[in-house]
């Protein structure tokens, strides 16, 4: 599914985003939510950020991928964390790109839209300029989550895993 969003344009590079596990809630654009066995996933487009909550018995599990003024920049590649019997991997890629390289891998987002886990936001006035979240599997629990960032040649590819420990 495609959703065009009409909020600004707010995170400039790759370099200018912020990853936390520990981010409060925040206001959501567009959503898919999913079951995988005993857990939840709600993975939430927040403009040119994401947002992943995993609802699992022993609690929630979070990732935030965001532009965030009160917080200097961090991207880690990897980060690992526990929740109860419940183990979440993340991992993330910086891709820099031609302008023909970009706009190849937003046409193939394009040409999958219609898929059911997967959602795109497109902002209006930058075509080239996507999130796209998809589920990607339920047994372990996956999902990616694509940024782009044309003024900058950039991608961030992020994979988050919920998995039992074990």
């Amino acid at each position: 599914m495609i959703t065009s969003l009409t909020v600004p344009y707010v995170d400039v590079s790759a370099g200018s985003l912020t990853f936390r596990p520990d981010a409060p809630s925040m206001p959501v654009l567009d959503q898919i939510d999913r079951d995988a066995g005993p857990l939840r996933l709600s993975l939430r487009l927040l403009g040119a950020s994401h947002q992943a909550v995993v609802a699992t018995p022993d609690g929630l599990i979070a990732e935030t991928l965001a532009y965030r003024d009160d917080l200097a920049p961090d991207l880690p590649e990897q980060f690992s964390q526990r929740v109860g019997a419940w183990q979440h991997r993340y991992t993330c890629a910086v891709e820099h790109l031609t302008v023909p390289e970009l706009r190849a891998r937003v046409r193939e987002l394009h040409a999958r839209s219609e898929e059911d886990d997967l959602l795109i936001g497109v902002f209006g006035d930058r075509p080239d300029a996507v999130t796209a979240l998809e589920v990607t599997g339920t047994a372990p629990l996956t999902w990616r989550t694509v940024h782009t960032y044309p003024q900058h040649g950039q991608t961030v590819t992020t994979t988050g895993v919920v998995a039992p420990v074990g």
